[in-house]
């Protein structure tokens, strides 16, 4: 086995059982069923789901907040890597979240709510690294803006880029980026070096 099969096992003796059942017994392969990357990312997302509340959000994203709040139409933040529209419409089933909004408070006047997202969902990273960028051997990628770390995680399973960079303002999404990068051994390839979110800092204030 090549070091990047010999993590994935590691990782996948962590997860819950019935996710490594969902792993060795998937049989035909292509592009648009499961395979054990996607596994990979949805257990990640799962981390992510639990470190943050619903809607995604952290109270210090000052500028995220104020541009949601500038749509002109009811918007709410749902991001694509955590809540597919499968999720999405549990959610939705169990009360958690709605689709619509009341446009006349009290009567079944109402209209659907735009979602925003600051991530790609799983399917848009397989397809972008797969049909839209080219072959990424030998080269780096930086992600500025990485947010959650979404482009880098799909970069890591998805491509063969040497080393994947990721360039973060919010001090919490880097910490929750570093969790995660620990977490599945990601350091080989993965990095959001401390120094460089310090000298964009400092050179954007």
């Amino acid at each position: 086995l090549d070091i990047k099969s010999e993590r994935q096992i590691q990782v996948l003796t962590t997860m819950a059982q019935g996710k490594v059942m969902l792993t060795l017994f998937m049989g035909d392969f292509d592009e648009f069923t499961q395979d054990n990357n996607d596994v990979m990312l949805k257990s990640i997302a799962e981390d992510l789901r639990n470190c943050l509340p619903l809607e995604t959000m952290l109270s210090s994203e000052h500028l995220a907040l104020q541009k949601i709040q500038q749509q002109p139409d009811p918007t709410v933040h749902v991001d694509a890597f955590l809540y597919d529209e499968d999720f999405i419409d549990t959610l939705c089933e169990e009360g958690k979240m709605s689709r619509n909004y009341c446009m006349v408070c009290g009567s079944h006047q109402t209209a659907p709510l735009a979602f925003i997202s600051h991530s790609f969902s799983l399917m848009e990273l397989k397809f972008i690294y797969h049909h839209v960028l080219p072959d990424l051997s030998g080269k780096v990628l930086v992600d500025v803006g990485s947010r959650l770390g979404t482009v880098l995680y799909g970069g890591y399973f998805y491509s063969s880029a040497m080393q994947l960079y990721g360039v973060e303002l919010n001090g919490d999404f880097c910490q929750l980026q570093e969790m995660i990068i620990k977490k599945y051994q990601f350091t080989d390839r993965i990095k959001v070096p401390f120094k460089m979110y310090f000298l964009v800092t400092h050179y954007v204030t």
